[in-house]
C-alpha cells in the first residue's frame, strides 16, 4: 500500500518556534516546490537555513515523489566537499519534511557579483569543483543558476537545491506555462536537449550540468543571458531556438577584449551538442584560464571512498533513483557457466537479475542493459540492450545506455572501471569494489 502524506499549512512569523529549539528569524524564499526560512538554534545560538517541503501546496499524486526527491536532496546535502551546502538534519514540521542546512549568510552569486569585479577564475574553480563533488557521487544537479550559488562566511562559493529542483525539469513545457510556473529563470541555464519534450528525461548526464555552468560564466562576465532577454512568454521560444542552434552572443567579446580568453571554457560549455560538449568538469577545469594561480585558494574535491580494486568483484549502487542506496552485488548473479548479468525496468512480465523500480517514469526499458563477465580477463563488461530469445535478436534499450557522459554501444561495449557513473534515465549507479 502506498505510504499517505499529509502537511499541514506552515505559516510562521519572526520569533515564532518551529519546534522546540528552532526560532524563526525571517523568510528567505518560498515557492511550491519550497519554504526556506533563517531559523536561529537556541542550543548555539547559530543560524541555520530551513527547508520546508510544502506539502499542502501539492496533490496528493504528486506528493510520494516530492517526498523521495526531498529526501534525496538531504543525502545529497551530506556528500564532503566545502563547495556543496551541507545537510545537517532531516525532521518534519506539522506533518511537512524538512532540512536543516548550513546557513550562507553573504548570500548568492548575484549578490557576489554585485559588490564589484570578482575573481572569476576563483569563483569558477569553486562552482565547477562543487560539481564534480556532484558528478562523482552519481548526482547532477539539473537546476544550476546563480540562485542556486551561494557564498559561505569564509567567502567559498557552494551549490544548493540539488533536489526537488529536478522534478520542475520533468514538468511538460506545455504544462509549465499553462500553470505558469515560474520557469523563465530554470529555462535561462537549461541544456537544450532538456528543452525536447519526448528527450528531456530519456537520461540526465553531466553534460547538462557543464551547459548550465556555461550561461553561469556568461552572465556574470557579461551581466546578461547568453541567448538574449528572457523577461516573458514571448521570448521563451526565441532564447531556445539560439540555445538549440548554439547562437550564443559571441559579438560581445569584441566590447570586453580583457575577456576573450574565456571565449574556449564558453565554446566547449555552451555546445548544444552534448556529444560534443565538455564531457566531465576535468575537461572544463583544464580551460580555466590562469586557473594555476589560484589553486592555494581552491582545494579540489575529496576522492570518495569506494574499493578501486575490482578484482574481487563488482557492486553497483544506486547513487540516484527511487531505490538510492540499494547495492548490487554481481557475483551474486554468477553461477558455472553463466556469465552474464541482465538488468532492466522493474516489470511483471519480464524479470531481470537487476530489477530496476522506476514508476514516475517511462524511460527505462524492460530490457536496457547486459553485464557481462570475462572470467580469463577477470574483468566486466557493459552493453546496452539484451538479447531476446523470442525474436532471436539483440534488442536495444529505447532511450540509451552511458557510462558516465559517453553513450554505450551494444557492439562495443565499455569495460567497467571503479568510480564509473552508469545512467539509465534519471537512475545513476555507481560502480564500486566489494
Amino acid at each position: 500500500m502506498a505510504e499517505t502524506y499529509f502537511g499541514e499549512k506552515c505559516d510562521f512569523n519572526p520569533g515564532d518556534y518551529i519546534t522546540s529549539h528552532y526560532r524563526m528569524e525571517k523568510t528567505l524564499g518560498e515557492g511550491s516546490f519550497g519554504l526556506v526560512l533563517k531559523v536561529l538554534d537556541i542550543r548555539d545560538n547559530k543560524p541555520y537555513a530551513m527547508k520546508i517541503l510544502p506539502l499542502w501546496k501539492r496533490t496528493n499524486d504528486e506528493k510520494p515523489e516530492l517526498v523521495q526527491r526531498f529526501k534525496m536532496e538531504f543525502d545529497t546535502g551530506r556528500i564532503d566537499s566545502p563547495y556543496l551546502v551541507h545537510s545537517l538534519d532531516y525532521n518534519s514540521v506539522k506533518g511537512n519534511p524538512c532540512i536543516v542546512m548550513e546557513f550562507c549568510q553573504k548570500g548568492n552569486l548575484y549578490n557576489l557579483v554585485e559588490k564589484g569585479v570578482p575573481n572569476y577564475e576563483r569563483i569558477s574553480t569553486q562552482i565547477l569543483y562543487g560539481l564534480q563533488a556532484l558528478h562523482r557521487s552519481g548526482k547532477v544537479h539539473r537546476d544550476l543558476k546563480p540562485e542556486n550559488i551561494l557564498v559561505k562566511s569564509d567567502g567559498k562559493v557552494a551549490l544548493s537545491d540539488f533536489g526537488t529542483a529536478g522534478a520542475i525539469a520533468s514538468i511538460p513545457l506545455w504544462k509549465r506555462i499553462l500553470n505558469k510556473v515560474d520557469i523563465f529563470g530554470t529555462f535561462a541555464y537549461m541544456a537544450p536537449e532538456q528543452t525536447r519534450p519526448k528527450k528531456a528525461n530519456a537520461t540526465v548526464l553531466p553534460t547538462t550540468d557543464i551547459f548550465s555552468f556555461g550561461v553561469v560564466l556568461y552572465e556574470i562576465l557579461f551581466r546578461e543571458l547568453p541567448y538574449g532577454k528572457l523577461d516573458g512568454e514571448s521570448d521563451l521560444q526565441p532564447y531556445i531556438d539560439k540555445a538549440v542552434a548554439g547562437l550564443w552572443n559571441r559579438d560581445i567579446l569584441r566590447h570586453f577584449p580583457h575577456l576573450r580568453h574565456w571565449e574556449p571554457v564558453l565554446a566547449g560549455c555552451l555546445e548544444p551538442d552534448y556529444e560534443k560538449r565538455y564531457q566531465n568538469v576535468d575537461e572544463v577545469l583544464a580551460h580555466i584560464p590562469q586557473r594555476r594561480e589560484h589553486q592555494q585558494d581552491v582545494a579540489p574535491a575529496r576522492v570518495f571512498d569506494y574499493n578501486t580494486d575490482l578484482r574481487r568483484g563488482v557492486v553497483l549502487k544506486v547513487m540516484q533513483g527511487e531505490e538510492h542506496g540499494t547495492r548490487y552485488n554481481l557475483n551474486d548473479f554468477l553461477h558455472e557457466g553463466v556469465y552474464l548479468v541482465s538488468a532492466g525496468r522493474l516489470n511483471s512480465r519480464y524479470k531481470n537479475n537487476i530489477n530496476i523500480r522506476d514508476f514516475n517514469t517511462t524511460y527505462i526499458s524492460r530490457r536496457h542493459f547486459t553485464l557481462e563477465y570475462h572470467p580469463t580477463e577477470n574483468n566486466w563488461f557493459l552493453r546496452d540492450g539484451q538479447w531476446d530469445d523470442e525474436k532471436s535478436s539483440w534488442t536495444n534499450s529505447l532511450n540509451g545506455t552511458y557510462i558516465n557522459s559517453r553513450e554505450v554501444k551494444a557492439l562495443d561495449g565499455a569495460e567497467l572501471k571503479a568510480g564509473d557513473i552508469i545512467s539509465i534515465g534519471e537512475v545513476k549507479l555507481r560502480v564500486e569494489g566489494v
